[in-house]
């Protein structure tokens, strides 16, 4: 019976759109068990004498048959069904005597007129009991061990549109001798066939030169031996690839070219020689306007996963090539690039190229394998919905996992992620490498936070963050635990040119403890940690409504800078408060961290009971190299004072020492502090420090020489009230001394 096997469409990776792959069930070649049995004395080996019975052949036929439950494929592939060919010819070897005999197809066999049983002649000397065995194709074999061994070559060799398997599709049946007839013989497979059906999708015709199967292991055999029963005894001579030689076949447009390649089985009885791990990649080498071209098919793909990506069920043959079955794979075959159906795809240097949606819950499954990858967001084939040059993948609020660790490098490109839903933590759990260049927005936690997180990454410890925004953050936070807009804990790790422009973020604390909440960052520590040209803006919204039993600190831009450094960053924040929490427009608490050229611009509302200021809430220095300097706040504080006047501040309101060349515009609060020195703290109003410009570069200079921004004027009417200096590429004032770095945008 033939069995019609129904198509649909797959992709693959690379350049090329794997689209199906099929098994189809035949039956396995008999029982794999080994058995014992009692029988007369039979002689297994020939000495090459012969001896009397071969000197009185005597001429036999029987009819040969071969077993299949379900479609195969040899040398003639008729309809699925696995047929004789005109010429064939098997050895019939007499286990009693040791000789073997040759037999083949009758002449009148019709090969328009293929059939699964067909009747083969030839001359033998057997008796009745005597005990035979049988091989296609016909063997000189002089001794047993030559007829039960079986060997494939590395290469196999295709030169027309039809199967050329006569040599490989090795095959055993055994009888007895019963009223000195030979009986019907039933053949079982002792190789697995794999057809490959390439179709050209290309704009051109391809020469098809090579088909090669490849593993990450030595798991494809070179030799089988069976035993006098038939039975698969050994598998041997391993070796990781096979290429079947398609002899430089043209492959016309929207025109198909079947390949077919016979292998041992990797598997006998309890044998397994391919692992649910192994990794198997099939490349097609082609000429491309006779240009050789290496076009892959499948990369890198574990059989266990298979079926997931590409619909072969490897679990039906125990992730193995078995014999008796047909492994049918079709591809369609385009030397220009194609997005795979799995959304990525890996290069053979082991990084990750993601294309869409898919790609990127496909990378979530892996990534934990490519820790050290370098992950790229393809812009070139990413969606640009708006037509505005920004491209977009839309994560559609579907789930996201956090990735938990990672420590390659992700290269955004400039793309958005879009309706990004994260679980917990952040889009990436813990990161130790270089994020870059991305934009997630309308980032959403599927729960309330109770454990460290940001939207970026919950940790991130001697990393990079560079160039990455937020828009649209919402989280709400029940417990005291560390949260930022972008990254939750910052250890010395640099984050650079990034900001959380739009988001509201509720902490609705509850629970014993205290923790650091910041529009971008919730804890930055160590002195090798740098933040550096970011920003909060003046859409991003951090309620503080009640507070654990412990005090948090809040910041704008930052919860806690512990021995960090902020240079050249701002932030626009509206703070809204009312709980114990200590809070300051750009840092909550500044213990021993260095803050260089920054400000505020946003505002604190609310009913305070602890620390509050208009630039830090508490700031603690003993160390000479840790300052806060060049630096201003025209914060508007508009709240009710529960805490006493010497916990309010218009630019700090615990303050120890430190604090150079920086001022304040008060409209509401007018002191600079509310305890602790003034020193280096000036009041002014906007027109007074637009006239402090030259001041407070000098004191830049005079910090950090290579800083590389300096302040300007602001001649923006719309937003000089607040903001009456803006950060540029660092100038060189009058009386700097130093070099001039020459002029920059603004930030």
């Amino acid at each position: 019976m033939v069995v019609e096997i129904k198509i649909f469409n797959r992709t693959n990776f690379y350049i090329v759109m794997k689209k199906v792959y099929h098994l189809l069930s035949v039956a396995l070649l008999g029982a794999m068990a080994l058995t014992s049995c009692e029988e007369d004395k039979i002689v297994n080996e020939n000495n090459g004498e012969g001896n009397e019975t071969d000197k009185n052949l005597t001429d036999y036929s029987f009819i040969a048959s071969i077993k299949q439950s379900a479609p195969l494929g040899r040398s003639n592939l008729q309809n699925g069904v696995y047929t004789w060919n005109k010429g064939d010819a098997v050895t019939l070897w007499n286990r009693n005597f040791g000789a073997g005999y040759d037999f083949s197809i009758t002449p009148g066999y019709n090969d328009n007129q293929p059939d699964k049983s067909a009747e083969f002649t030839g001359k033998a000397a057997v008796e009745n009991g005597h005990k035979l065995i049988a091989v296609f194709p016909r063997k000189e074999a002089k001794t047993f061990n030559d007829l039960a061994t079986f060997s494939m070559p590395e290469t196999f060799t295709q030169t027309g549109k039809t199967a050329e398997l006569a040599a490989t599709t090795y095959m055993v049946a055994t009888g007895d001798v019963t009223d000195n007839k030979i009986p019907a013989l039933t053949f079982s497979p002792l190789t697995a066939l794999i057809q490959f059906g390439l179709k050209n999708t290309s704009d051109r015709e391809l020469k098809i030169r090579y088909i090669t199967l490849e593993s990450d292991d030595d798991v494809f055999p070179a030799e089988l031996k069976i035993d006098e029963d038939g039975v698969v005894q050994s598998l041997s001579g391993m070796r990781n690839k096979l290429t079947l030689d398609m002899s430089g076949q043209a492959l016309a447009q929207n025109e198909t070219l079947n390949g077919y390649l016979n292998i041992l089985p990797t598997t006998y009885g309890d044998t397994r020689l391919m692992k649910s791990t192994t990794e198997l990649n099939i490349t097609v080498s082609v000429l491309n306007n006779e240009v050789e071209q290496d076009i892959i098919l499948l990369k890198k793909v574990k059989v266990k996963d298979l079926e997931d990506n590409i619909g072969l069920d490897m679990d039906a043959t125990a992730n193995q090539f078995a014999a008796g079955k047909h492994y049918k794979m079709d591809f369609e075959v385009d030397y220009r690039f194609r997005i795979p159906d799995e959304g990525y795809m890996i290069d053979d240097d082991g990084n990750i190229h993601i294309y869409n949606k898919t790609g990127l819950f496909g990378w979530n499954k892996i990534a934990d394998e490519y820790r050290k990858a370098t992950v790229t967001l393809e812009k070139e084939y990413i969606d640009e919905p708006a037509g505005d040059g920004i491209k977009v993948i839309d994560m559609g609020n579907e789930l996201w996992e956090p990735i938990s660790a990672f420590g390659g490098v992700f290269e955004g490109n400039g793309v958005t992620i879009r309706n990004l839903q994260i679980a917990n933590k952040g889009f990436i759990a813990t990161n130790t490498g270089t994020i870059r260049n991305l934009t997630l927005e309308n980032v959403s936690f599927s729960a309330d936070i109770t454990e460290g997180a940001g939207a970026l990454a919950a940790e991130s410890s001697t990393s990079v963050i560079q160039n990455c925004t937020v828009k649209g953050v919402t989280a709400t936070v029940i417990k005291p635990v560390v949260f930022g807009g972008l990254i939750g804990r910052n250890s010395e790790g640099r984050i650079e040119g990034c900001q959380v422009i739009s988001g509201t973020i509720n902490l609705n604390l509850s629970g014993a403890g205290n923790s650091n909440y910041g529009g971008l960052v919730g804890e930055h520590f160590n002195g090798t940690a740098l933040i550096i040209n970011s920003y909060v803006g003046a859409d991003v919204t951090i309620k503080h409504p009640s507070n654990s039993s412990g005090a948090s600190c809040v910041g704008g831009l930052v919860g806690w800078n512990n021995s960090g450094k902020v240079k050249g960053c701002y932030s626009l924040a509206k703070l809204e408060v009312s709980c114990s929490g200590q809070v300051g427009g750009l840092i909550g608490a500044n213990s021993n961290g260095t803050v260089l050229a920054c400000y505020v611009a946003g505002s604190i509302s609310g009913t305070i009971y602890n620390n509050t200021g208009g630039f830090i809430a508490q700031n603690t220095i003993n160390n000479a190299d840790a300052t806060v300097t060049a630096c201003y706040s025209t914060t508007q504080i508009n709240v009710t004072n529960n805490a006493g006047s010497n916990k309010l501040g218009a630019f700090v309101a615990s303050n120890s020492t430190g604090i150079n060349q920086c001022y304040f515009v008060g409209e509401t609060v007018t002191n600079p502090i509310g305890s602790g020195s003034v020193n280096g703290i000036s009041k002014v109003t906007a027109t007074q420090l637009k006239d402090k410009k030259r001041q407070v570069n000098l004191a830049i200079e005079a910090k950090d020489p290579e800083f590389g921004f300096s302040f300007k004027v602001n001649e923006d009417a719309g937003t000089n009230i607040y903001c009456p200096l803006i950060l540029q590429g660092a100038v060189k004032e009058p009386g700097f001394g130093g070099s001039d770095f020459g002029d920059g945008g603004d930030i």
